[in-house]
């Protein structure tokens, strides 16, 4: 069976509605980094190494984010859509419009090289959510640390897509969304979902957009998902988001400040050019 690993310091946003979602398709994650400080998403690449070198290599690993992720279908589901893949390491794709494109591209794409086009348009890498095997895991986050190239404050999206934009036979993503579905809001002020992709039917969602049915849904960004929760079977009580607004404020508040720490070293290297 695949084992799911979910990293995260303390209980927020939606934790609860996760584990029921576990519960629902019999899932028993193992969490880690609980009750230890934050460090970075880096850090969560690297306690997940240290997890999954233990594993046998060619068990299946699934890594998703505890605070805004609902599973749709059971692992066995999953691991059967990754085998036919055929690809070593999946990552979740969002579908950006053409500015948030531009400031995808400024955040986290630091490669000379322009992000690769879908067919589908769902083109660029969410770290919250991947997959792959134990041991191509292990290969891949073990050869970034001895390279230099990973450290606790480090990003894992920044990390990740260079990979991606680079080297796409190592890290690729699911842009027809067979298995990860990331649900971005429609604006920053009342933060609900863009659902204009989306079909519901009897528990599991259709992308009319690609015509999969995903097994995982992936909340990016502070989405609200109460409708979405509600939806798909699950009682109101777990759809009130943990300690919210400091959540929101905090996530914004890091995304801005590297936005603008970036211009401004862009703008220091054009004025020594």
């Amino acid at each position: 069976m695949p084992t799911v690993v979910a990293y995260g310091t303390e209980k927020q946003a939606y934790f609860d509605l996760f584990m029921e979602s576990c519960h629902r398709f019999g899932i028993e994650p193992v969490i880690l980094g609980w009750g230890e400080k934050w460090a970075g998403s880096g850090e969560k690449l690297m306690a997940i190494c240290n997890y999954v070198k233990e594993l046998p290599a060619d068990e299946i690993i699934i890594s998703v984010d505890p605070f805004d992720v609902i599973f749709l279908s059971g692992t066995r589901e999953i691991e059967a859509k990754f085998r036919r893949m055929r690809i070593p390491f999946l990552c979740g794709a969002l579908k950006l419009t053409s500015f948030n494109a531009r400031v995808y591209d400024h955040e986290f794409n630091r490669t000379p090289w322009a992000t690769p086009q879908n067919p589908t348009g769902y083109n660029y890498l969410n770290a919250g959510t991947w997959i792959s095997t134990a041991g191509y895991a292990t290969r891949l986050l073990k050869g970034l640390l001895d390279a230099g190239q990973l450290a606790p404050d480090d990003i894992d999206q920044e990390i990740l897509t260079a990979i991606y934009v680079e080297e796409r036979n190592m890290v690729d993503i699911d842009w027809k969304c067979e298995i990860f579905y990331n649900l971005l809001f429609r604006n920053f002020i009342t933060r609900k979902p863009d659902l204009s992709d989306l079909r519901f039917d009897h528990g599991r969602i259709r992308n009319g957009a690609t015509g999969s049915v995903p097994s995982v849904l992936h909340a990016s960004g502070n989405v609200f998902i109460k409708e979405v929760a509600l939806l798909l079977g699950y009682e109101s009580s777990l759809t009130v988001p943990e300690d919210d607004m400091r959540c929101y404020i905090k996530k914004a508040g890091f995304h801005a400040g590297k936005v603008v720490k970036y211009a401004i070293i862009q703008r220091g290297r054009l004025a020594w050019a």
